[in-house]
């Protein structure tokens, strides 16, 4: 029994099937912000960006990964990742 192949992750702004890109990624981080920035604390802005992120990446096949997300919002929208990971309290995406 062979393995179903993982998603692409790719960094242009390109779409692949079953991919996500940093573009969108971003997109779609930049679209969440209003509302983290609203968020009565870190824990309630954690659970967004985490319950966000799964739901968003599985709606493309994808399964998220905290590494992979540092990588592309490093490289895409280094703004945006800070912000949402001050709002946070955290330092990486791996510790959501």
């Amino acid at each position: 029994m062979s393995a179903a192949p993982a998603p692409s992750v790719t960094t242009g702004a390109g779409t692949e099937s079953g991919g996500v890109t940093a573009t969108a990624l971003c997109d779609y981080l930049r679209g969440e912000l209003p509302a983290l920035r609203k968020a009565p604390g870190e824990i309630e802005v954690m659970a967004r960006l985490a319950t966000g992120l799964s739901g968003w990446y599985d709606q493309r096949g994808g399964v998220p990964d905290g590494s992979q997300i540092d990588t592309l919002t490093r490289e895409q929208c280094a703004d945006v990742r800070t912000e949402a990971l001050k709002l946070a309290g955290v330092q990486s995406f791996l510790q959501l």
